[in-house]
Order: C-alpha cells, then structure tokens, then sequence
C-alpha cells in the first residue's frame, strides 16, 4: 500500500471511531437506563443484560456503521484541506480519483462487516433477542408484580396482587381482568398464583389455583356464570406462536428470517402478493444497505473538500443530511414496492443509484477544480440570488429604524464615543464571539443527534406504518411532538460536546493562547459557555414546564395510532381507570365526572379477609350525595360466599348505598409522570402520600424534572478543565472525551435514580448525586488548569 493511501486511511479512522462512538452511544443512551432498571428491580443478572446488549447491538450498528464512516471522510478530507495539503497534493499531480482509492477499500472492507451482519447475524440475533426477552421477563415478573398495585404490563390484562411472602413466587389473592372490560366481560379470582415458563421455554404461563371465573354480558346482566377449576393456566406469550404469524402476515417477522429461510418464502406459491413483495424487498436490502458505504465514500470526497475550517461541525451536519435523504427514498421505496408501484429491486437500490450518481458527478468536477454546482447555477446563487437576499435584508432593517433615525450614508463617519474599558463587562467582543460560535456548534450538534434517534426510531416503527396504513401527515406529526422529547433528553450531553469542540477549535486556532496573552483569565475565557449552559437548562425548564407534557400525551395518542390500538382509553389515567379502595374494594369505572361528581359504568368489587369475592355492583352511573353515600341508577348486586353466589338483585329504581371513597379519590386523577408538569406531579405525590403509600418512582420523576435540565450547567461545567487540557490536539479528543464522560454520566444517573425508584436511596440524593459528583469534579480538575 502506498504511503499516501496509509495517510488518508490514518486520517480517517479516527473521527470514523469517534463518530461510530457518539452515534452508537446517542442510541444506547436508553438502553442504559433499561439496563439499570432491570438490574437493580427486576433482579436480572448482570450478564444477562451483557447478553442483551450483544444481541442489539447489531441491529445499532447496521446503522452507526454507514454514517459513521461518511462523517469520517468528511471530517478527513475537510482537514486535509484547511491545513492546504490537498492543494500540496494537487500541485504534484495527484488525482482526486487517487485519493478514492483508500475510500474505496476502507468502504468495502465496512460493506462486507455490515453484509456479515445484516446476512447472518441480525436474523439469528433477533430470534436469540426474543428468547431471552422472554427468559428475562419469566424470571422477573414475579419481582415486579407488587402486592396492592395494578400490574398493567401485558397486553389487554390487569392484575392485581393481594399478598405475597418475602423470598416467594408465589402470590396469595389474585384477581385478573381486562384492562378495558368489554361487553362480554370476563374477571377471574384464585386463592394463589404464579408466572411460569413452560417446558420448551416458549410459552410464559399465568398459573392460578383455586380460580373462580366470573363472566357476564353486561347487555344482559341476568346471564350470569361462574366457572371453578383446581388448576387454571392462562397464555401470557406464545414465543412460538407469534414467531411463525410474524413470519406470513408481518414484515417485522420476515426481518427475523435468514437468507435462505426468505428464498424458501418465495417458493410458497399460496404467498400473499403483499408479502411476496415484502419478502424481495427484504432479500434486496440485505445487500443494499451494506453497500451504501460505498456509495458515501464516493459523495463524502466532494462535500469534504467543499469545507475548510470547521469541517468537523460541516461533517455533522452534511452527514445528517445526506442520511436524512438516504432513509427517505429507502422508506419511501419500501412503501412502494409492497404496494406493487415499484420493482423490489428498484426500490431497495434506487437510493445508493441516484447518490452514487451524485457523488461521480461531484467528484468529476471537483476533479477538475471546478464548483461543485453547474457554472451558471453556481454565479446565479452567488450574484442574482445573493444580490436580491441582501437588498431584501436592508429594506426589512429600514423598516424596524425607528422614525427620525435615518440610516447613515456609506463613506462618511458617524459619531465615535469611545467609553472605558471593563474587562470583566459581560458581553464583550470575544464573549459574543464565542457564544456565536457556541450556539452553531450547539445547533449541528443537536440536529445530528435527533436525526439519529428519528432514523433509529423510524426503522422501528416503518412496519407498523406499512401494515397499518397510517398517512404521511400522522407520522409527521408523531415525530413533530416527539422530537420535543428527544431535544429535552440529549441537550445535556449536547452541551458537553459543543463546549469540547468549541474550544478545541479556538485552541487549534490559537485563540486561547491569544486571549491569555492578552491577559485574559481562562476562568473569564468560560464564562460563556457557562452562561450558555445555563440558558440550554433554562430552555429545557421551559420545554418540560409549558410543552412536554401536553406533547408526550399527543406522542401516546399518535403512536396507538401507528401500532394500530384503539384509542379509546383517556390518556389522562396511568391505571386506566382501576383503584384500590380503603381495605377490600377494587374500583372500576369508564370515566369521571368531577362537576357533577358523577362516575359512567361503575364495577365495584368487594372482598373479604381471605381475598374471596363476597360482592359485586354494576351501575350505569354512581351519584355521589354526601356523607359517603352514592345514588346509583340502573344496577344490579350480586353476593357470593366462598364459591357460591346466593343473591342476585336488579334496581330499575336509583338506589343507595355507602362506600368509603369520595369523590376526592376519585378526582386526583393520574398523568404518566411524562404528561405533568413539576407541580401536578407534586400535588399528585402529596394525595398519593396522603392515602398512606409510598411513591419513590414518583419521587424520582419529580426530582428529574429538576436534575435533568441543571445536568445541562453540569455538562459544561464538566467540560471546561478538559477543553484547556487538550491544547491544540483537536476537537476529535474532545468528541471523544465527551462521549466518555456522557457515558459515565447517564450511567451513573441511570443506576442511582433506579436505586432511588426501589427505595434503597432517598430520591433526592439518587437524583441529585451525579451532578453534585461530577460539578465536584469539574471543580477539582479546574483548579488545576493554569490559567
């Protein structure tokens, strides 16, 4: 290899390693707070959660792997021409085509790793990743169903636990039914109960002994039955079951399949059409996207060499772009070849054509010095169009000058007022200077990091969007309120990384050993980036005081909308509509009315000491009167001992009875913690405690709303004594260490608040202990730093 090549290659691989770095951790950074939480509360063993990661880390790095390699290239090639070595290069004859041949090979030795992958390893990897989802799953439910709380976790079912002994499975008094009852409902009673794996470990089994199932049609309440069994199993999750429907009615089951398993589909002559198509597309992509490295290799070497200095934020942005554009005309592909409009073929590799395309036209002229646009494109945008933005720029700055204030004539100079000078004056020249700086940084930073969650959460949820023909305007606007969300969560780690690029920048440039000659403290050098740390935490308080909430509550109702569930439930409640009264009831109502302090569709449920129905109350509606009495209008009462039921009575007549609950407990309605704001969530914490029960996940989510936004302050603060350190050796090092201290960061929040949601730590220091620990530590390394 000739020694040029081995430069270009050095000069690549790292900010390929550090971009593949940032990216994968941007979308891990939930994982570490699943895997936190699954350690510490679901009991889950270490290494199965290292299992875990192994297994989705391929379905991660399928995607990190392309965009990281472009970013490379063009942060390379963007540093190799700011320090005029290309221009070196080029006066001695060297090809740009030379200079490909390195891309080329790195880029097919990343197309046969990211093949490997999408070939062998993601379709065995996910069905390993069900099973031990499963595994996991079967082994811990039993610590996360809590006695005396409603365990809503599987699909379509509530249950309730009464009593469970320390150190056992087994629960005592339990009651399950339909999150949403139905006409024809259905609940069920058992003395004891259990989860279980069956024997060939696909199935996850509720176990009930002793059950009574209670069934009624509440359009006709006098058919009433109850059914006794000794032994009672209820399938959970079928594993087996659901594999084989994913296989012929899902596209997400057909990315399950192996290459040989999707040409055996093909053979199927009784395959749907849809699916057929689906299943072309599949085997097409398997190759189409490995290959795509390639195809950024050939359009990075053109766009790098259009940017000198600052090529490291140009290389997030302009990789974001061209990922963005990739992603889109795949999706779109996809879309139209199921739907038979397009040939699978052509779908799946019309976007590395028309980029490739892209990409030889833009290196040929690049190759001949040439603009990257035609000719006369190129001096229209930079006359005419500049031109004409200029002038409207003036007329708009005329019109805001206030009346009586003409604009001073070209040439002539105005009045000087020359005051003292104050270095310690907040903002002076060099403070705005770089706070500009910052906020560009910041901005590229940012957008980089939501476009990777919205690619990562898009190839997630294409199936659903497919197989349930939700419109374009649904998916625009779920990731309109999402990426709220998404700018809330990485603003923290945004700013940490901005702040290390931006004064690796002015280090490189040697404008921090300017300003210190200059006799500028670095202390006064930072203030702002503090002050623009503490403006990203005031914009997050904002975000999550005035916006989060009302937007993660329209986020839920868009994404039923994408997975295709009814949307019939009120997105204001977490328990849908279930409560445990005082003692021995169990509440369950369609909604409440608090002006006319009325409940629709009541069921109450009562029991006795040993956890057997004694009672049970139907009403259309329930009036409450005072002084603990409710009015309730057309009802029917059945009473049962043991096994039996020796009562029924029908009133045709409002009747009245006596039940502890108020209206007041049936009003202190429940937003996911995500849908309040920091005083809903206090109030609501203060009624919960009130009832006598605690709330430490609660608790933890109250402090976060607090923590998170101050982590924004933290992050900067973490990465000033390393932005001094680095001298001129780059902002590469920074990205670097910023992604190393984010990871540490958010690891350490993620393991702390889950201590705190158990209650092994008071939620305030579980949330708070991290930024104190690391703001201790920026303090301690500041110190250091000779200023």
């Amino acid at each position: 290899m000739r020694r040029l090549d081995r430069y270009v290659l050095s000069e690549i691989l790292g900010p390929l390693g550090l971009g593949f770095l940032v990216y994968t951790f941007l979308l891990l950074m939930q994982f570490l707070f699943r895997s936190a939480e699954m350690i510490i509360r679901r009991g889950v063993p270490a290494g199965q959660v290292g299992e875990l990661l192994l297994l989705t880390l391929p379905n991660i790095v399928v995607l990190t792997i392309p965009i990281s390699f472009l970013f490379g290239i063009l942060v390379a090639v963007g540093r190799l021409s700011s320090d005029s070595e290309l221009v070196a290069l080029r006066s001695s004859g060297v090809s740009l085509f030379s200079l490909y041949r390195p891309i080329l090979l790195l880029s097919l030795m990343l197309t046969a790793l990211n093949t490997l992958l999408m070939v062998f390893v993601l379709p065995r990897g996910n069905q390993a990743l069900q099973q031990l989802r499963i595994e996991i799953v079967t082994n811990s439910v039993a610590r996360q169903v809590e006695p005396r709380v409603f365990y809503e976790e599987w699909e379509g079912l509530i249950l309730y636990v009464f009593e469970q002994q320390p150190g056992e499975s087994a629960w005592k008094g339990v009651f399950v039914a339909e999150d949403l009852p139905s006409a024809e409902n259905q609940v069920t009673i058992a003395e004891r109960g259990e989860v279980r794996l069956d024997e060939r470990g696909e199935r996850l089994i509720l176990h009930l002994e002793n059950a009574v199932s209670h069934t009624v049609d509440f359009r006709e309440p006098q058919k009433y039955r109850t059914s006794r069994f000794a032994t009672l199993d209820r399938v959970l999750f079928d594993q087996f079951t659901s594999l084989q429907q994913a296989r012929v009615s899902r596209s997400k089951g057909i990315r399950e399949l192996t290459l040989g398993e999707l040409r055996q589909n093909l053979e199927n002559p009784k395959l749907p059409p849809q699916l057929r198509n689906l299943t072309r597309v599949e085997i097409h992509k398997k190759f189409s996207i490995p290959v795509a490295c390639v195809v950024f290799g050939l359009l990075a070497l053109p766009l790098g060499l259009s940017w000198g200095r600052g090529s490291h934020s140009s290389g997030f942005a302009i990789s974001v772009l061209v990922i963005l554009v990739y992603y889109v005309m795949l999706n779109h592909g996809e879309e139209a070849a199921r739907v038979g409009e397009m040939a699978p073929w052509v779908a799946m590799w019309r976007p590395n054509a028309v980029l490739a395309a892209v990409g030889l036209f833009l290196l040929a002229r690049r190759n001949r010095d040439k603009p990257l646009l035609l000719t006369r494109l190129d001096l229209w945008i930079r006359r005419s169009l500049w031109r004409s933005l200029q002038r409207l720029g003036a007329r708009i700055r005329a019109r805001k000058r206030p009346p009586g204030r003409p604009g001073r004539p070209r040439g002539r100079p105005g009045v000087v007022l020359r005051l003292p000078h104050l270095r310690s004056r907040f903002p002076n020249l060099i403070d705005r200077y770089i706070m500009r700086l910052f906020a560009g940084v910041f901005a590229l930073v940012l957008v980089s990091g939501l476009a990777i969650y919205v690619v990562s959460d898009l190839s997630e949820r294409v199936d659903d969007i497919f197989n349930n023909k939700i419109t374009a305007d649904v998916v625009l606007d779920y990731y309109k309120y999402l990426s709220l969300q998404i700018v809330y969560d990485i603003s923290p780690v945004a700013v940490l990384v901005t702040t290390l690029i931006v004064f690796g920048i002015l280090s490189k440039n040697n404008e921090v050993t300017a300003a210190k000659a200059l006799g500028v403290s670095l202390y006064r050098l930072a203030l702002p980036a503090v002050m623009a740390g503490v403006l990203v935490a005031g914009m997050c308080v904002v975000l999550q005081a005035r916006v989060l909430p009302a937007a993660n509550a329209r986020v839920a109702q868009l994404k039923d909308r994408i997975k295709g569930r009814p949307s019939l439930r009120t997105y204001r409640r977490a328990d849908r509509q279930w409560l445990f009264g005082q003692g021995r009831y169990i509440y369950n109502y369609l909604r409440y009315d608090s002006e006319k302090q009325m409940l629709r569709r009541l069921q109450v449920f009562e029991f006795d000491d040993e956890y057997a129905l004694t009672r049970r109350l139907f009403s259309n509606t329930a009036k409450y009167l005072g002084d603990k009495t409710w009015l309730f209008e057309k009802c029917w009462v059945r009473s049962f001992e043991g096994r039996e039921m020796l009562s029924y009575e029908t009133f045709h007549e409002p009747m009245k009875d006596y039940y502890p609950e108020t209206p007041d407990y049936f009003e202190s309605e429940f937003k996911r913690p995500d849908a309040m704001n920091y005083g809903e969530l206090k109030d609501y914490i203060g009624e919960v405690k009130a009832s006598g029960q605690l709330a430490p996940e609660l608790e933890v989510e109250l402090y976060k709303k607090v923590s998170l936004p101050v982590a924004s302050l933290v992050m900067a603060l973490v990465a000033l004594p390393f932005s001094f350190r680095l001298g001129r050796r780059g902002t590469l090092y920074g990205i670097g260490i910023g992604v190393v201290l984010g990871m540490v960061f958010f690891a350490l929040f993620a393991f702390s608040s889950t201590l705190g949601e158990t209650g092994a730590l008071p939620p305030l220091l579980a949330v708070w202990s991290p930024s104190i620990l690391f703001s201790i530590l920026s303090g301690y390394l500041l110190l250091g730093v000779r200023t």
